[in-house]
């Protein structure tokens, strides 16, 4: 299973606040499953970390939270199902942001299902199994 940046995000969220909120009962439903994080999501978990009032502390959980999962990189066949499934989007006039389409992608090239709390965004991607939960507001 790859986490999308979105139950990160809540998973860390969650944990600052002390409470156990959806992204951890959708984690604890999963049970014994393997957990994968894209180079991807990091660069946005990384990007907000920095971006936050309290860039250190805030580096410092990214940084535990990453430690705790297998990071998947791109590889040679990357490039090519990116551009197919960025092109049959873009010619069904759904293009998608780049970083999400590139942590779907990498879903995909592995064939892991991705768990997210944004399934209409993900949905679009032909071909991607998802898993998703929905927060407590929405």
């Amino acid at each position: 299973m790859l986490l999308d940046t979105s139950v990160c995000v809540d998973l860390l969220r969650e944990k600052s606040q002390g409470v156990r909120g959806p992204a951890y009962h959708a984690l604890e439903a999963l049970g014994d499953t393997r957990l994968y994080l894209s180079m991807y999501s990091v660069c946005e978990l990384s990007t907000g970390a920095l971006l936050s009032r309290r860039q250190h502390v805030e580096q410092r959980r990214v940084s535990e939270f990453v430690h705790h999962l297998t990071v998947l990189y791109p590889d040679a066949a990357f490039p090519t199902l990116y551009a197919e499934a960025a092109a049959a989007l873009i010619r069904a006039g759904t293009p998608m942001p780049v970083m999400d389409l590139f942590i779907g992608i990498t879903a995909k090239l592995h064939g892991l299902t991705l768990l997210t709390r944004d399934k209409p965004h993900f949905q679009r991607i032909p071909g991607l199994a998802l898993e998703y939960y929905a927060t407590a507001s929405e």
